[in-house]
């Protein structure tokens, strides 16, 4: 256990920060590249733990997989979806997009594989996935009193189903359509709501068959994946700490280059842009797979305002950081609609709460709203705890750089899981004020 110490100033953001790697679209690119046939090249890639253990998951299926760290680059040689046999169980740790990806991927294997989970995904129900991966013909067995550990037979005669979404989640989506990829009959998913669509683009590129319109996925059977080449831009959601601790903290400006800009992604983006804020784009991408530009911030007085149900899956990753937003701005903040994140994020949702209470920052939550008042004055009261939760650690690492008050962040190490350089990152552009 590591615990960081904050700094008894305030401080301001000035300068430039390159952001790793999008970590959604490495996990995917990972993930297609060892299925597909043929070299995979993959640029910009995030070396974090969860994106560590995702490549060694794969190398076990036997992908060959060569990492270069100081060009951020990575190779694979793809197994042409001959999934390698294993006689003992791979350990997926707490890396819950890996979770639904690998689930979707063996569901066509004949083979049978245990997986196990860390602590968190011992606990974390996945019983509606397996439900639907069941009636695609897969079989799934719990080993404990949870979802993890568990073996899995798939089926080389899986069958393509109908989703009508009852949950609003792009992991189960994901992992509904790699398993499509390999089923004798189309697989269609009709959404509940948009959700991020890095699944559907990357499928597409590497060789699949997907048809997508605002009403349904179709997942097109008997396409072959051939490997590809792809540079990852920036991760938006490392992007957000930055853009969130400029616009807060007076006299910040600083510049984001080559940050991914996918639709799906970008909600804090807009949810900015509600609150008044005016982010400059430059530079923007032409003809990428996934589009990147640079993002330019400055300190802007924020004010509350109303988030939908239809934004919460583009902000899911980010409703920490614009907890914090909302207590710092002037008027109140509603969030609306988070039922379905309620029941995928419920922890991080309760522990943010717990850990802003301990700043003098409150909000009221239920199972559907939160709501934020504005013009809060951080006064810190205790010592506060990630929970081992790295959106948690670092939209605290953010608070702590707008108050005079030194507090210990405890179980920092967290933040290595998608970002494990933030901390070096951010202190290069801090600023006393």
């Amino acid at each position: 256990m590591f615990n960081y110490n904050t700094k008894a100033h305030k401080f301001k953001f000035q300068g430039e920060v390159m952001v790793p790697g999008d970590k959604s679209i490495a996990h995917l690119a990972i993930t297609l590249g060892s299925l597909a046939s043929g070299v995979t090249q993959i640029g910009n890639f995030n070396y974090a733990d969860d994106l560590a253990v995702t490549a060694k998951t794969f190398q076990q299926l036997g992908a060959k997989i060569h990492t270069e760290v100081s060009t951020k680059a990575m190779v694979i040689k793809g197994v042409d979806h001959q999934l390698k046999s294993l006689d003992k169980p791979l350990n997926i740790e707490n890396v819950g997009t890996l979770e639904s990806l690998l689930l979707g991927v063996l569901a066509s294997s004949p083979n049978q594989y245990e997986v196990l989970g860390g602590d968190y995904l011992s606990k974390r129900p996945n019983h509606r996935l397996v439900e639907l991966l069941q009636k695609m013909g897969a079989t799934y067995q719990p080993l404990g009193e949870n979802s993890l550990p568990a073996k899995i037979t798939g089926s080389e005669n899986l069958k393509g189903i109908i989703y009508h979404q009852d949950i609003s989640s792009a992991q189960i989506k994901s992992s509904l359509m790699l398993a499509g990829i390999y089923a004798k009959s189309d697989t269609t998913i009709i959404r509940k709501q948009a959700t991020r669509n890095h699944t559907e683009v990357l499928l597409n590129y590497f060789g699949g068959n997907v048809s997508v319109d605002p009403a349904t996925i179709i997942v097109h059977p008997g396409a072959h994946l051939e490997g590809q080449s792809i540079t990852i831009p920036g991760d938006f959601s490392s992007a957000a700490l930055y853009i969130a601790g400029a616009l807060l903290s007076e006299g910040s400006q600083i510049t984001l280059p080559r940050v991914s800009l996918n639709s799906t992604r970008i909600g804090l983006l807009n949810v900015a842009k509600q609150m008044g804020a005016h982010i400059y784009v430059d530079h923007r991408s032409v003809n990428s797979v996934e589009p990147y530009g640079d993002l330019i911030i400055k300190h802007q007085k924020l004010h509350g305002t109303k988030i939908t149900n239809k934004q919460v899956p583009f902000i899911i990753d980010e409703i920490p950081l614009i907890a914090l937003m909302a207590s710092q701005a002037s008027g109140q903040t509603v969030i609306e609609g988070i039922h379905d994140v309620h029941l995928q994020l419920a922890d991080r949702i309760r522990n943010m709460r717990v850990e802003l209470a301990k700043l003098g920052i409150v909000m009221q939550v239920n199972d559907d709203t939160i709501v934020i008042d504005g013009n809060q004055e951080i006064k810190v009261k205790d010592d506060v705890d990630s929970h081992n939760d790295h959106r948690i650690a670092m939209m605290l690492c953010i608070a702590s750089i707008l108050t005079d008050s030194p507090f210990q962040i405890k179980n920092i190490e967290s933040i290595d899981v998608s970002y494990p350089s933030f901390i070096a990152d951010m202190n290069k552009i801090l600023v006393n004020k």
